[in-house]
């Protein structure tokens, strides 16, 4: 006896399925050389990089902690950041944005340098770390190569018209990053420097020469659990209502017939009913008696306990997801049922500032390592640490009010938190709806700090 279920279970995101099983190499790495290809394979059929970055995009949690990270690791910018390092119009502040996006999803990040026939650097390019791989391993397990294509694995998220797979004449074999050889490798380069493809700084955490390891890569089964949860929910949310039938017949699973009936009733059930009927095919007569079709769970009643399961593993999937980068609750967004101050927050930034600022300086070395060696004004940046901006905490809609006139800006207001602040507008609120008296108002306006005199003004008619 075999099951199939007319539900085929994809995730459309842009018009394009997401396939989960397709994304099952993610829970494990290998590097197994190919030597029709002239590289090292990263996965075992060289999808690993790419189905990770799939995968991240395909989970909420995964991909909020990806960018809130690597948000961080951009911080709040630097000197010279709006200077342009590339033919195509790149500036410093992109090539750093994508360098800060591939360290937080792979903690490695790759940049390539066109130079001059003095050996200083004239442009400089981002490539994203999905997209490169090493050339074989020399006897000491070190790749003296990185190559770039842009679909090794046939899995990339930018389809073009014409699709070049991988082969060993259209991989662009780029030199690691070391000025010191760049005038003897022009001058061995056929054709000059015009056919010199430069070289690429390839950084990784894991080594010179080993792929990166995602930080995501432990709790990678819960990225995989994140997506199996959201398709349940979307699943449950339209059909968790309606009956499931299990659909009996002595046809093979294989069969063209049984397979068309399952597509036609896939078709007539819609978007609402899919997946209601399990089919069980290949039963003997007897096992398929009269019963054709048989009610083997009744809607509604078992959906709540559906859904309240899926928010609890929603939850833990949260909960290990950030954690696997530090985040503060604060921060991510967990355990803050009853709210939080902007004190809270300012706590969360100091602390995730500090989690990640080996990050930023990573960034700031390697990048400086080019500059410094570059036609650029910018010999060398400075990223600035990310800082809150108390008012952002404000509710939407309401705006804290301008000082009245005659108020000396003074410390209670310097101090005083977005949250402190909304509190304050509410209690004149209410007091100017008459909801409470001057004498209540007064002694909640003053619990803020104020001085009486200042009170007044608060509580005063005037516009």
């Amino acid at each position: 006896m075999s099951t199939s279920n007319s539900y085929r279970e994809t995730y459309n995101d842009s018009g394009t399925s997401f396939y989960l099983q397709n994304h099952r190499e993610v829970s494990q790495i290998w590097t197994k050389e190919d030597s029709a290809l002239g590289i090292m394979r990263w996965g075992i059929s060289n999808t690993f990089p790419q189905s990770l970055v799939n995968l991240i995009e395909q989970s909420s949690n995964g991909k909020n902690a990806v960018k809130r990270t690597s948000q961080f690791y951009k911080g709040a910018g630097f000197d010279g950041e709006d200077e342009i390092v590339s033919p195509r119009g790149l500036t410093l502040k992109k090539v750093i944005s994508i360098m800060a996006e591939d360290y937080a999803m792979f903690e490695a990040f790759a940049i390539q340098c066109n130079y001059n026939l003095k050996g200083q650097v004239t442009s400089i390019h981002p490539i994203r770390i999905a997209e490169l791989r090493f050339n074989q391993f020399d006897e000491l397990n070190y790749a003296s190569k990185v190559g770039y294509h842009a679909d090794f694995g046939r899995n990339a998220v930018v389809q073009k018209t014409i699709v070049q797979s991988a082969t060993a004449g259209n991989i662009r074999w780029f030199d690691r990053f070391n000025p010191k050889v760049v005038e003897a490798q022009i001058k061995n380069t056929e054709g000059g420097i015009g056919n010199y493809l430069g070289q690429v700084l390839y950084h990784s955490e894991a080594g010179h020469s080993s792929y990166p390891i995602s930080p995501l890569q432990a709790p990678i089964n819960y990225l995989l659990s994140d997506v199996e949860n959201s398709i349940l929910i979307r699943k449950e949310t339209s059909t968790g209502f309606i009956s499931t039938y299990m659909l009996k017949t002595t046809l093979s699973s294989e069969d063209s017939t049984l397979q068309a009936m399952e597509d036609a009733l896939e078709a007539a059930q819609g978007a609402r009913g899919s997946g209601k009927i399990i089919t069980f095919s290949d039963l003997s007569p007897e096992e398929v008696n009269s019963t054709l079709l048989e009610e083997i769970g009744s809607g509604g009643s078992g959906s709540k306990a559906v859904m309240e399961s899926a928010q609890l593993a929603y939850e833990l999937d949260q909960r290990v997801i950030t954690g696997a980068y530090l985040i503060p609750p604060a921060l991510a967004g967990v355990d803050n049922s009853t709210g939080f101050s902007g004190e809270d927050l300012k706590e969360a930034y100091f602390v995730f500032n500090a989690i990640t600022q080996y990050g930023r300086d990573t960034i700031e070395g390697e990048i400086n390592r080019i500059l410094e060696n570059s036609v650029f004004n910018t010999k060398e940046v400075s990223i600035k640490k990310l800082s809150l901006d108390v008012d952002e905490n404000l509710i939407e809609g309401e705006e804290i009010s301008q000082e009245e006139p005659g108020i000396e800006a003074n410390a209670v207001f310097r101090d005083m938190t977005g949250k402190q602040m909304q509190g304050l507008q509410r209690v004149v609120r209410k007091y100017n709806k008459g909801e409470i008296n001057e004498s209540q108002a007064r002694q909640m306006i003053l619990g803020f700090g104020l001085t009486d005199e200042q009170a007044s003004v608060w509580l005063s008619n005037e516009e």
